[in-house]
């Protein structure tokens, strides 16, 4: 019954300054949202980062030219310091736990349509590695077979934004003087789908065709390698290292390559999320702490004003604990009603943000923790003016003018 009458006082109070007690919560209200905002558009990055990973599968183990150093300074570094051969690639199919093995060529061509031409992202790669990964998939014609040739699938981008007149199935395009009929067209989609926009497709052998004189005769750009059931992909991982260093002649830490299993990946997304977050919630954190300042002048101006009247109460017998607790109970009702409207306002705009193909990810921990963070903050910036109200002697307090 105590605590519901000091409840009730302090909800009284709030309101017959409403004015002040609106534009404090607003304070509150901005920072929480910007916390709540920032830190579920890094979490629903991060789930997005890894769903679309998970296309993949989590047995399979990627290796790419150059060492994981130069890979941190940009591809075009590693592709020029480093190679990866076919002689590799077949090395490779020996480890015990490796099923198979799928290396792949990739760079800019210029194609040829209809007496225009356009400079494409070209990719060759395995048809049974194309089956086997899922975000290839055609939404016309159909993906080429194992042992087909002078055949490719282009992505949508390619097929209706390119050129003038839009490229259809069964149509013919150039490269290099040679013919390739367009079998198929990529499904145009979001995540990893997307990148398919702009690819165009085509048979490992024939993609060394058009890249002859321009990479090496054995060259390869990546070499996936899917694990075989029961294998672990991190194991398999060390070994693909330790057989690569041999056949390179390198030393440990010096590596040429580098190898990504699904959980190197996973490790390393979640530390740029997670940095990231930090950094988000450390920016919004300043709207916030302007928040909190707010309500601690509001809570020292209502102390002066009401100075009277806490010389009454304490002249009729309340303690300074509870005048204490009066005040602190004002301070934390402002920051608990911000953090809720936060959080409502945080909802509405992460709903725009899904609309506009922004992930965002609003989890039950983040929105109590910014509803019990408002909250305190507002028992903090309200504790010094509750401290200092609370020490009024009533004999000074019931002479104040």
């Amino acid at each position: 019954m105590y605590h519901l009458d000091l409840l009730n006082y302090a909800v009284n109070n709030l309101f017959n300054r409403k004015l002040r007690s609106y534009l404090t919560i607003l304070g509150i209200v901005i920072g929480i949202a910007a916390i709540v905002i920032l830190i579920s558009v890094a979490q629903g990055v991060n789930n997005f980062i890894m769903d679309q990973l998970g296309a993949l599968g989590g047995n399979w183990v990627q290796i790419a030219p150059g060492s994981p150093k130069q890979a941190t300074l940009g591809s075009v570094l590693s592709a020029v310091s480093a190679t990866l051969t076919t002689n590799d690639a077949n090395a490779l199919r020996a480890i015990p736990g490796v099923e198979k093995v799928f290396p792949s060529l990739q760079d800019r061509a210029i194609i040829q349509f209809k007496n225009e031409t356009a400079r494409v992202l070209l990719a060759g790669i395995d048809a049974e590695a194309m089956k086997n990964i899922s975000y290839y998939e055609v939404d016309k014609g159909r993906l080429y077979k194992s042992g087909e040739r002078h055949v490719v699938v282009i992505g949508d981008t390619i097929a209706n934004g390119v050129f003038k007149n839009n490229i259809t199935v069964n149509q013919v395009i150039q490269i290099k003087g040679m013919s390739f009929r367009v079998i198929g067209i990529f499904k145009k989609g979001g995540g990893l789908s997307a990148a398919t926009g702009s690819v165009m497709a085509m048979p490992l052998e024939d993609a060394t065709s058009v890249f002859a004189g321009q990479k090496l005769p054995n060259q390869v750009d990546e070499i996936l390698v899917q694990t075989a059931q029961g294998y672990d992909p991190e194991v398999i991982g060390s070994q693909i290292s330790a057989k690569l260093r041999q056949l390179h002649h390198v030393k440990e830490g010096e590596e040429d390559f580098t190898v990504a299993t699904p959980a190197s990946i996973a490790q390393t997304v979640n530390t740029i999320t997670g940095t990231l977050s930090l950094f988000l919630a450390g920016i919004s954190g300043i709207a916030l702490l302007v928040g909190g300042i707010g309500i601690a002048n509001t809570m020292f101006m209502s102390v002066m004003e009401r100075t009277k009247e806490i010389g009454v109460l304490k002249a009729i017998g309340a303690t300074d604990n509870v005048v204490l607790e009066m005040f602190l109970l004002e301070a934390g009702i402002i920051g608990l009603v911000g953090g809720a409207l936060g959080l409502v306002l945080a909802a509405i705009a992460t709903l725009i943000l899904n609309y506009f193909g922004v992930p965002t990810d609003i989890s039950p921990e983040l929105a109590a923790f910014g509803l019990l963070f408002s909250m305190v903050v507002g028992v903090i910036a309200g504790f010094f003016p509750a401290r200092r109200a609370s020490q009024l002697l009533p004999v000074e307090a019931l002479r104040y003018e």
